[in-house]
């Protein structure tokens, strides 16, 4: 694999976890 590769994968993962916990936090915020 090469390093692009990898960059590329922990972007994506970090962008995934972004909008996870903005919703997460947003079901918070609702009183869910």
């Amino acid at each position: 694999m090469s390093a692009t590769f990898w960059i590329m994968i922990l972007i994506l993962l970090m962008f995934i976890t972004a909008i996870l916990t903005a919703a997460y936090n947003d079901d918070k915020t609702k009183g869910l």
